[in-house]
């Protein structure tokens, strides 16, 4: 499928210009991926390669469910592990600046 074939040239063109061996899951080595959300009818309707094409060509953000960046958890359930308090301090200073 093309997604599949895009996708894998990007991980491959990705490590050669990082000149490091990545798009790899290794025992020891930093991973980041993202968890798509099984439930959404979009998802859930294809099955393998089929869910990759559709979330690469017609996909959106609310087909996320989880990210992990550098084999940590970084959005669960669709939140950011810092959303509540980028929110209580973006809310602060609205309050500063408009009084």
């Amino acid at each position: 499928m093309v997604g599949r074939t895009l996708y894998d040239a990007a991980l491959a063109g990705g490590a050669q210009a990082l000149g490091q061996q990545v798009g790899t899951l290794q025992v020891g080595q930093r991973a980041d991926w993202l968890v798509l959300d099984g439930n959404d009818p979009y998802i859930a309707t294809a099955s393998g390669d089929a869910i990759l094409n559709r979330w690469l060509f017609a996909g959106s953000d609310r087909q996320i469910r989880d990210v992990a960046v550098n084999g940590r958890w970084v959005i669960r359930e669709g939140r950011h592990a810092a959303e509540e308090q980028s929110s209580r301090a973006f809310a602060q200073v609205l309050r500063e600046l408009l009084g």
